[in-house]
């Protein structure tokens, strides 16, 4: 069974935990939990078979344990290398707020992908500035 798949069946089990892979030196966050920690710690989304992908070093998870839990995220943390066996484990059962920051980061990621590609117009169009700063100022934005 694929990495990602196995990953899947724990968040069936999990579907509002951040789900933590341990894979050697390094932890991984797919879906949506890839999402969450894209927005609260800044890390670089990758994509791997279509599926959002984070990863930070094994001596970041402390730090990332501790964010998570001032946050009141539910997260599990399991170790690939021990056929994905669970390592820690934390439940803040009702006061979970994994749901309400999962739309926040959809939300913030979604529109930081909007300003990425006006960036990115702008820069390949400089010649149009003009136009652009007309249509902006005439709204008042």
């Amino acid at each position: 069974m694929s990495q990602i798949n196995m990953v899947g069946n724990i968040k069936d089990l999990f579907p509002n935990y951040v789900v933590l892979v341990r894979i050697g030196t390094f932890y991984d966050a797919y879906f949506y939990d890839a999402k969450i920690l894209a927005y609260i710690f800044k890390y670089k989304i990758k994509s791997v078979s279509g599926v959002d992908v984070v990863g930070f070093p094994t001596s970041s998870v402390k730090r990332v344990l501790y964010i998570l839990e001032q946050k009141s995220i539910n997260y599990i943390l399991v170790d690939k290398k021990h056929n994905y066996e669970e390592e820690e484990k934390q439940d803040f059962k009702k006061k979970n707020k994994y749901e309400e920051l999962k739309k926040e980061a959809i939300f913030y990621l979604d529109n930081q992908n909007r300003i990425d590609k006006i960036s990115t117009f702008l820069k390949e169009n400089v010649d149009k500035i003009s136009i652009v700063e007309e249509l902006l100022y005439e709204r008042k934005l």
